[in-house]
């Protein structure tokens, strides 16, 4: 029987690490795609094929989340090249796919102002347009254009609707799986304390029983031979010791401390609004704000050093106080490379600080 657990372990542990590796590959692909600009094509070999397929595997692992953007960031650049270039429709090709995929590229809206403003200012396109005016054969083929294009957007949205069904999905079986976790962890903490009680209680009557039988003994002796005894039952009581714990052993718990929930959500937050300590930050932490309390979800803040964590906090407690002044923010931070955005990532509730986690 031991065996058969052990060998299950085994596999089980191998499994888990073959799928991390092929998440891990799958992001150097992504990357290598990026960088030699297979953004959405060749079919079967593009990074945005493997981004979906990503997601698929791991709808909670943010490291794609980066990615997305710097293929935003690549598209965008294309865009560009073809205003400058003057074709226009390509340009808005290229933008009609980020929109799509990563809303949130930076450069995206400038690019799409400049473009929209280049198609305003193009009168003589538009009265050479109505002097000649379009063929059957184009009316025909614009047509045609529309109901495909209708028909991919309609594509788009139904799946879009099915992950977030399924996101919907998951996140609420995790939640129940971390309500009946925390739910266990109670139980089992009442009943240790019930034990621990039990046997304290026990402890102390057996130590009173010796008292008692000691004192029995020396009632006959004198009073200066009684003495001694009664430092002897004195010397039987357990003696209550309250420990504190200094600062440095705070900052060792606080470096222990991680959160090892699966995130719910995860949302970016702009970098350089952080930097310039811009307020108008509080618009864009809405929607982070209103899933926080519809979720009753506590935060991981991922920033790259703790002085941006705090002011992130803050803003973060002042949008919410906004919305509901009862609730308190439990929040968390967690360092990230230089090289990625911050962001903000939603996890179940708990009931303790990770401070008090880390010390247990």
């Amino acid at each position: 029987m031991k065996r058969l657990i052990t060998v299950t372990a085994l596999l089980l542990a191998m499994n888990s690490q073959a799928a991390t590796q092929n998440l891990d590959q799958l992001l150097s692909s992504i990357k290598a795609d990026i960088a030699a600009q297979r953004l959405s094509s060749p079919a079967g070999n593009n990074a945005l094929e493997r981004m979906d397929a990503f997601r698929e595997q791991a709808p909670y692992d943010y490291r794609v989340v980066p990615l997305a953007y710097q293929w935003g960031e690549a598209y965008v650049a294309l865009a560009n090249k073809a205003i400058s270039a003057k074709d226009y429709d390509q340009a808005q090709g290229y933008l009609d796919k980020v929109w799509l995929v990563a809303a949130l590229t930076p450069g995206l809206e400038d690019t799409q102002d400049k473009l929209d403003k280049l198609y305003k200012g193009a009168p003589n396109v538009v009265a050479r347009a109505e002097e000649k005016g379009p063929s059957k054969a184009e009316l025909a083929r614009q047509k045609q254009l529309a109901e495909a294009a209708e028909k991919e957007k309609a594509k788009v949205e139904a799946e879009r609707k099915r992950k977030a069904e399924e996101e919907k999905r998951l996140a609420a079986a995790e939640k129940k799986k971390a309500e009946q976790d925390r739910l266990r962890r109670q139980e089992e903490e009442r009943q240790r304390r019930a034990d621990a009680e039990k046997a304290e209680k026990a402890a102390s009557a057996k130590r009173l029983a010796a008292a008692e039988k000691a004192a029995k003994n020396t009632a006959a002796t004198t009073a200066a031979k009684a003495a001694p005894a009664a430092a002897v039952v004195k010397a039987t009581a357990k003696p209550v010791v309250v420990a504190s714990a200094g600062s440095n052993e705070i900052t060792e718990l606080w470096s222990e401390a991680r959160e090892d929930t699966a995130p719910l959500a995860s949302y970016p937050v702009s970098a350089e609004q952080i930097s310039s300590r811009d307020r108008d930050i509080a618009d864009t932490l809405q929607p982070v704000c209103k899933a926080i309390l519809d979720n009753d979800a506590s935060v991981v803040v991922h920033t790259l050093d703790k002085a941006d964590y705090r002011w992130l906090t803050v803003r973060l407690t002042l949008c919410l106080r906004r919305l509901d002044k009862s609730f308190r923010l439990r929040h968390s931070y967690q360092e990230v490379a230089a090289d990625s955005g911050p962001f903000v990532t939603l996890h179940p509730t708990r009931e303790v600080s990770l401070v008090r986690q880390a010390g247990d």
